[in-house]
């Protein structure tokens, strides 16, 4: 049987939004469907319950939570498709939506990385794609104005059929598996975050077009696995901040790189400092990442002690 479409979902304890995207995935008509779900270590005796209820999907366990790129090249290393989509488990597809979107992508062929319109559960744009990060992007005040200079505002980007920003959230990402294969999967790097980024930095670079389908969408009920308590939190938004210099130790060097270490450093101290007078949560993220970014000063090594050292 030729299969269509490989969807990839990267799991940790989110089993009941899973439920909720694996029923909206069963309501896509006039594909064939080959689902993947890699269990980044749950480790809660539920895996078992939802391999017996969903015997249609191909489920994969692993013995330590890996992260979300490694967990993705894992489930992509199983796919026997011609299109590749990436989605979190936390998403709700529309019905009968995903035909029309691949039949309307394989007329295309210009369009390599593509994304969708994403809505919270009030019905909002979450505005799922952003400006790549660099000394013009790396504060919110500074990411307003490139918007509105580069012509790339919220507005504009949400009102046109198709627009092209810098990159994709890596919630819904759609592409060949060729380009995949091109691109070199996900880069493992990354524990989680700014994987979507990277991958979008690297085709960019390949000259593959990325694009926004806005007349296509899904709802995202955003921070489902990284907000199931203040444990998952603290070591959720650490991470957040060690991928920004983890993207900066790819992508950029010598004195550029230096400047934009310093400039985030700078920012996100003066950040957490103040913060920590009334949040404990912010405490413990500056002390994890005062840590972090003397280890980085000092031996440029800004790797993420996250990241396990495992093949597959």
């Amino acid at each position: 049987m030729l299969i269509d479409l490989t969807i990839i979902i990267v799991n940790y304890k989110s089993w009941e939004k899973l439920e909720q995207c694996l029923e909206s995935i069963k309501n896509q008509k006039n594909i064939t469907i080959q689902t993947i779900v890699v269990d980044n270590f749950s480790n809660d005796n539920k895996l078992k319950y939802f391999r017996n209820l969903h015997k249609e999907v191909n489920w994969i366990e692993s013995k330590n939570n890996l992260g979300f790129a490694k967990a993705c090249n894992i489930g992509a290393f199983e796919s026997e498709s011609k299109w590749l989509l990436f989605l979190n488990p936390d998403t709700i597809l529309d019905s009968n939506s995903l035909s029309s979107l691949i039949n309307y992508s394989n007329s295309n062929t210009e369009h390599r990385l593509i994304g969708i319109k994403q809505l919270d559960q009030k019905n909002r744009n979450t505005n799922a794609y952003g400006l790549f990060l660099n000394i013009f992007t790396s504060t919110g005040i500074s990411r307003i104005f490139t918007r509105r200079f580069r012509g790339l505002t919220y507005k504009k980007m949400n009102n046109t059929e198709i627009s092209h920003p810098d990159w994709i959230s890596g919630s819904f990402v759609l592409l060949r598996k060729f380009d995949f294969i091109k691109l070199g999967g996900w880069n493992e790097k990354y524990w989680m975050y700014y994987e979507d980024m990277d991958l979008c930095k690297r085709a960019k670079d390949l000259n593959l077009k990325v694009s926004l389908f806005n007349n296509w969408k899904c709802i995202h009920f955003h921070g489902e696995s990284s907000r199931k308590n203040k444990i998952i939190t603290v070591m959720s938004k650490t991470e957040v901040i060690k991928s920004t210099h983890i993207y900066i130790q790819n992508h950029y060097k010598n004195l550029s790189a230096l400047s934009l270490h310093s400039i985030l450093i700078l920012s996100r101290s003066i950040d957490l400092i103040f913060g920590s007078i009334f949040s404990t949560l912010k405490r413990k993220i500056f002390v994890k990442c005062f840590k972090y970014w003397k280890n980085g000063l000092l031996k440029g090594d800004w790797s993420s002690n996250k990241v396990l050292k495992t093949n597959y």
